[in-house]
């Protein structure tokens, strides 16, 4: 309640004669409405989004676990209320936009990628895949950090899943260790990544590549490249975790990361070609051409080579246990 007399307040002084912006409000109030929240049921709807709830649900249907991002308006973005949910092996996600309503829905095994990114208080959560309409389509939720568990029972439906007693996840997790000294971010990063289950196959982790622009007053200028970025090949999917780049938050991606999240029966081929300045493009490539690209630097090639080599293993060893499967049904 007390949300909504704030943004009615908010509301009325924008329109009343002689005052041109809303009052001001206190940190806290700021910060709340950036948060994500669960709408429980009907009731707790946004006006926006009931005409298509009562047509899309019959009496007898339970209202499925949904979850609200508010809308931002600044200077340097602007984002759409939307609401997302799952609901017979498919996700869909509502954006209100204006006074229309858009429905994007995802089949569970058309999603080929979910990037999950985090700068300190501001979080996005990124589907891409082929929707229900053929079309290659992304849709992206941006909410404040300190309420993105509330996404994880979304994100459980979509990740892969496998069963615990497979495998010793502290065994699994301590395949990270060797990244402490090097990079113990990503090495807390990678832990956390994993679903249980889930056995890891191998890694490989590039560090920030900068390329030399001039020496000034015996000082060497440089700009970015690449940010630093792992690659962790599952039994499951494809992890990858990245600083974001520096353009936008300057200091700011020492304090977050970003993880991409793709199942293994997504990827349809993985290439690896050189590049200028002794850099070298690992392509992920996806269904409908889509394509995740990154760059190395010439003295990792053994290492992504490697990594290429278990890939393909990897897949050779899925294809014959599904074919030996279909034959035994």
């Amino acid at each position: 309640m007390q949300n909504k007399s704030i943004l009615k307040a908010a509301s009325e002084s924008a329109t009343s004669p002689g005052i041109g912006k809303p009052p001001l409000l206190t940190g806290y109030e700021q910060t709340k409405w950036s948060w994500a929240r669960i709408v429980e049921s009907y009731d707790q709807l946004p006006e926006a989004f009931k005409d298509f709830f009562k047509t899309f649900l019959d009496d007898t249907s339970a209202f499925p676990y949904a979850v609200r991002t508010p809308r931002f308006e600044e200077l340097t973005r602007r984002e759409n209320e939307k609401l997302i949910f799952s609901l017979d092996n498919k996700v869909y996600v509502l954006e209100r936009i204006k006074d229309k309503l858009s429905v994007t829905c995802y089949p569970l095994e058309d999603i080929s990628t979910i990037e999950v990114g985090a700068i300190l208080l501001d979080s996005w959560i990124k589907i891409s895949g082929v929707a229900s309409n053929g079309v290659l389509t992304s849709s992206t939720l941006r909410f404040n950090t300190v309420t993105d568990f509330l996404f994880t029972p979304i994100l459980g439906k979509i990740r892969p899943t496998s069963t615990p007693g497979d495998t010793d996840q502290s065994s699994e997790r301590a395949k990270f260790d060797y990244l402490m000294p090097l990079n113990f971010k990503f090495m807390n990063y990678a832990r956390h990544s994993l679903v249980p289950g889930e056995k890891v196959i191998h890694t490989v982790l590039q560090p920030e590549i900068r390329a030399k622009l001039l020496t000034l007053f015996g000082r060497s200028l440089s700009r970015t490249i690449s940010t630093a970025h792992l690659s962790i090949l599952t039994d499951r999917e494809l992890i990858m975790i990245r600083d974001e780049k520096t353009g936008r938050w300057g200091d700011k991606t020492k304090y977050g990361g970003v993880w991409n999240y793709i199942p293994l029966d997504k990827i349809t081929s993985i290439s690896l070609t050189p590049e200028k300045g002794d850099l070298l493009v690992l392509s992920i490539h996806l269904p409908q051409n889509d394509h995740i690209d990154s760059l190395f630097s010439a003295s990792n090639k053994q290492e992504v080579e490697l990594f290429l080599s278990q890939f393909e293993t990897l897949i050779r060893g899925v294809t014959t246990k599904n074919t030996q499967r279909s034959h035994s049904q």
